[in-house]
């Protein structure tokens, strides 16, 4: 049972790092703006509330597969 926790674990954890790093920083988001050097700011709407929406899902997942883990892991020994 505790391999089949870390493997979810560690699959979450994978995807959490993965929706961070594809998301664009606040700061880039301004300055292609102002710039006018993003071609394509009215279509990243989507794009970025997708990424913050799976990074909220994989967090929470992580969260509790970790807490699930920590319960499973005291309670047998």
């Amino acid at each position: 049972m505790m391999v089949i926790i870390q493997i979810i674990s560690a699959l979450l954890a994978i995807g959490l790092i993965v929706s961070v790093v594809m998301q664009t920083s606040k700061a880039e988001s301004f300055s292609a703006a102002m710039g006018g050097t993003d071609s394509s700011q009215f279509r990243k709407g989507t794009r970025e509330e997708l990424l913050a929406r799976l990074t909220k899902y994989f967090a929470i997942g992580w969260i509790v597969a970790m807490t699930v883990g920590a319960v499973i892991w005291y309670s047998t020994h």
